[in-house]
């Protein structure tokens, strides 16, 4: 089983944190085999209404490695809503530099494989405003 790389950035402040409190999309960059997305996140254990737009989001950026099979389908500008984001563990499927895979299992907007996942920067929380 594979582990996402520096995941206590993000489990020391918010200890219940999953993939699945990904709340928007902020921004994607890509290069070579490397994927860089900034998230807005919002615990939905602790939310009233998930998301709740009138409290605060932290933002969380993971940069995803060897990337493969990338799939993006994105209406509009500004902020993209991830209503089902999920990281997937494929480490014991014997596939070479496949161990995660990337969805969002409700609208299918992003959808991915990849070999190795890190968490870069955990940021504190904010109020986003929805344009």
């Amino acid at each position: 089983m594979k582990k996402i790389k520096k995941i206590e950035k993000v489990t020391s402040v918010y200890d219940t944190w999953k993939p699945s409190d990904i709340a928007f999309i902020k921004a994607i960059e890509w290069s070579t085999n490397k994927l860089v997305i900034n998230f807005y996140c919002q615990l939905r254990n602790r939310a009233s209404g998930w998301p709740n737009l009138l409290a605060d989001f932290f933002e969380i950026t993971i940069t995803f490695k060897n990337v493969s099979n990338l799939k993006l389908d994105f209406n509009g500008s500004g902020l993209h809503q991830v209503s089902g984001f999920d990281i997937l563990d494929l480490s014991d499927n014997g596939l070479e530099r496949m161990n995660f895979q990337i969805e969002d299992y409700e609208d299918d907007s992003i959808n991915f494989s990849c070999e190795e996942i890190e968490i870069n920067e955990v940021a504190n929380p904010e109020k986003i405003f929805i344009v």
